[in-house]
């Protein structure tokens, strides 16, 4: 048995020397070769996916961060904003008060002025009459002197 391994092939199963050349002695090794290169093609395809997912991660990152210090900023700014607002509706409310209370000091004072209105509206009317009952006297007195002197 061992010599049956050890013999040489039967010389029409040989290869010609020049096919021999053309074709890799381990058929195995060729399909192995191929693995491999398929292996080190996916391999550098995986590194340029994790660089690019890494650079994509920064972005976000930095993205993120920008995002967070404009939300930061307006926060502060609408703060601000509605401060100045609570205040002056704090002074709008005083000065609100301020013209009820003006009102309502006016309604108050209103029946003594219409009163003294009323008065001084009588006090007037008199003052009419009396400046009417002047003149009627005024002009009676000019009629009479008038038909006294003519012939």
């Amino acid at each position: 048995m061992a010599a049956e391994t050890t013999a040489p092939p039967p010389p029409s199963s040989l290869p010609p020397p020049a096919a021999a050349a053309a074709t890799p002695r381990h058929p195995r090794l060729s399909g192995f070769e191929h693995l491999d290169a398929r292996v080190k093609e996916l391999t550098s395809s995986q590194a340029e996916l994790l660089e690019r997912i890494q650079k994509l991660k920064q972005e976000v990152h930095k993205w993120r961060s920008n995002v967070e210090t404009q939300v930061n900023t307006c926060q502060n700014e609408l703060h601000g904003l509605k401060k100045g607002l609570d205040s002056e509706v704090e002074q709008l409310k005083s000065e609100m008060e301020e013209i009820r209370s003006a009102i309502q000091e006016e309604k108050g004072n209103l029946p003594a002025q219409i009163t003294h209105s009323e008065m001084s509206n009588n006090d007037t009317d008199q003052a009419r009459q009396t400046q009417d009952q002047a003149s009627k006297v005024d002009t009676d007195d000019s009629m009479e002197e008038q038909t006294a002197t003519e012939p």
